[in-house]
């Protein structure tokens, strides 16, 4: 069942025409193929980059390395976990060269897709992966300094804040604290999402 409507999904967000300004390509192609549906551990990145387009698999570039080796300190793997992103298209610059952040409204256009995709998928928690994905939940305020490696409940929804995988390639100095958070999120879900 889930299956089904998240295939219908996907189909109905390849033929979306985004009017914000800005590139962008391949809405609606990436889609976590690892994992089963209702694993109940929903993992909300930012957007897709150049790799996940090509292979149409979420996280499977360099900042894809290095969620699995987060994953294994959580006690996870990919099949525990549901991956998906708060933008569904690649936000791109320089003629699709580069990636770059998703725009506010982007993130804004957007929001019914994940809106829908959270609805079939209903995760017991969600684990955010920086600011961008965060603030779907937090608003616009929110920094994700300020509420790493602690889970929340905003509009009765369970979120974990982490920071971004990609943040530990650009900023050396976070590796160590996002690898104590995953090992915070392992304990944490080992106590409390019990089958």
């Amino acid at each position: 069942m889930k299956s089904k409507a998240l295939q219908e999904l996907y189909a109905r967000m390849a033929n979306c025409k985004c009017e914000c300004p800005g590139e962008r390509e391949g809405a609606g192609l990436v889609k976590d193929r690892y994992s089963s549906r209702d694993t109940g551990i929903v993992f909300l990145g930012e957007a897709p980059g150049g790799e996940e387009i090509k292979q149409g698999v979420p996280f499977v570039g360099q900042a894809g390395r290095k969620l699995d080796t987060y994953l294994e300190l959580a006690g996870l793997s990919r099949k525990d976990v549901f991956i998906i992103n708060s933008v569904k298209c690649r936000p791109t610059k320089n003629e699709g060269r580069a990636n770059r952040k998703p725009g506010g409204c982007e993130v804004k256009a957007c929001a019914h897709w994940l809106e829908q995709e959270l609805e079939i998928l209903s995760p017991r928690v969600i684990v955010t992966l920086g600011d961008v994905a965060l603030k779907k939940f937090g608003g616009s305020k929110v920094r994700i300094g300020n509420y790493h490696g602690q889970p929340l409940v905003w509009n009765q929804i369970t979120v974990f804040p982490l920071y971004h995988p990609a943040a530990a390639i650009y900023r050396r100095a976070l590796e160590d604290i996002i690898q104590e958070d995953f090992i915070k999120l392992g304990s944490w879900l080992k106590n409390n999402l019990k089958p």
